[in-house]
């Protein structure tokens, strides 16, 4: 994809001139296709069949989101079966690139042979990798392994031509990164800034960007709304941050660092932060549990009155507490906006990259600020509004909520961090 393609594509240019030349394209193909070979194991019957390239690798350069390039090269093998009819033939493939990524095992059959008992697709799921499934870009496949038994039959052919294989659709499923490739006037460029805010606000409600962590927290903290102002702003702050450090590290040392490494160990450390506040959070509530000052029901008009301020359910959040939850929510850099700024580069538009990212942090900071300000504006009518006089089993709850708003960051955290080191593995 785009962003591992644009550090792929600096190491293809050998002598860095800014200039890529079939010599040295044709050379980053071979050793690539070496590579592939030596990691490709195949069997037959348990038994190790050799592979030998069949064709020269095939190269190319599909366009991608904000018109930057993506890689794709395809090597082809074939292996003598010595004359074997059936079978059960098996394939590995050991490849450890670091790079977090789609991949997949298909095994087809041609004219004139039956499979069964084969354990993977005969289909490609994404199309020979050039269309996706949305559904399960979230959790992309990790196939590695694949066998199927084979014999003679009369089935028609079920493998995928090798030929034409359709280019991925440019900014396909990345309107952000559309918007710096395209040729603006400046009234369009002022369009393209608010759509940026607006995909920023839609990027802030998508799954896991934070809404459930900042309203768990602000109910649990007893944050005000400046703070939950700050919040917002925090997070956007963050989040651009992040997006143009690590724009500076894929520029500086792209083949050292891979990026969506890079995002995932940050996913990990953004986690681990949110279970550390969650954990302070049990903590703080456990400590301050509402006491009995031992004046019986009559005399609560009076005790009312002589203590005009209820007494906190929680500790005040401090200044130090929003800016980690900023941080910790604002941590991981969007692939989208990352793609915005590498795309700005390679234009020579790196104002309008830049106007754009900060427009997308914009729109982030609009929507969690202000669902963090409902949140609090919510939590202090109810404590206005809710009586006194309320049923035990009520105030029994209200007393239980900071220590299960906790509970809730101290969850998420835990499930942000497991669930990144386990893509990482």
């Amino acid at each position: 994809a785009e962003i591992p393609a644009f550090t792929e594509i600096e190491a293809i240019d050998a002598d860095a001139n800014g200039r890529r030349t079939a010599a040295e394209e044709g050379a980053y193909a071979s050793a690539r296709c070496e590579a592939a070979h030596a990691a490709l194991q195949l069997a037959l019957d348990a038994q190790p069949i050799p592979l030998a390239a069949e064709a020269a690798p095939a190269l190319s350069f599909p366009e991608g989101a904000g018109g930057l390039a993506t890689l794709r090269l395809e090597c082809h093998f074939a292996a003598d079966l010595g004359g074997a009819r059936s079978g059960l033939l098996s394939i590995a493939d050991t490849t450890d690139d670091g790079h977090v990524g789609w991949r997949e095992v298909t095994i087809a059959a041609r004219a004139g042979v039956r499979l069964a008992d084969a354990d993977v697709p005969a289909a490609s799921p994404s199309e020979l990798l050039t269309s996706y499934p949305t559904d399960r870009l979230e959790s992309p496949p990790d196939v590695r392994h694949g066998s199927a038994r084979f014999a003679p039959g009369a089935g028609s052919s079920t493998v995928a031509a090798e030929a034409g294989v359709p280019p991925l659709a440019p900014t396909a499923g990345d309107p952000l990164g559309a918007l710096v490739g395209a040729d603006l006037s400046p009234q369009l460029a002022i369009l393209a800034l608010l759509l940026a805010a607006g995909l920023g606000a839609a990027h802030a409600v998508s799954p896991g960007h934070g809404k459930t962590l900042v309203a768990a927290y602000l109910v649990g903290s007893r944050g005000t709304v400046r703070q939950a102002l700050g919040l917002g702003v925090t997070v956007a702050a963050t989040h651009t941050a992040g997006v143009l450090v690590l724009g500076v590290l894929v520029l500086a040392g792209g083949q050292l660092l891979l990026p969506e490494t890079a995002i995932g160990w940050l996913t990990v450390v953004s986690g681990a932060l949110t279970a550390v506040l969650g954990l302070g959070l049990v903590f703080r509530a456990l400590r301050t549990r509402p006491h009995s000052h031992g004046h019986d029901r009559h005399h609560d008009h009076d005790h009312r009155h002589a203590h005009p301020h209820p007494h906190p359910h929680g500790s005040e959040l401090s200044v130090r507490g929003v800016a980690l939850l900023g941080v910790a929510g604002g941590l991981v850099p969007s692939a989208s906006a990352l793609i915005v700024l590498l795309a700005a580069i390679t234009t020579g538009r790196l104002a309008f990259g830049l106007a754009l990212i900060g427009a997308f942090g914009v729109g982030m900071a609009l929507v969690l600020g202000g669902i963090a300000v409902a949140t609090t504006l919510a939590r202090e009518w109810l404590g206005r509004h809710v009586p006194g006089e309320a049923p035990a089993i009520v105030r029994r709850a209200a007393r239980l909520v900071p220590i299960g708003s906790g509970m809730l960051v101290l969850g998420i955290g835990l499930v942000l961090a497991v669930t990144a080191v386990a893509r990482l593995g």
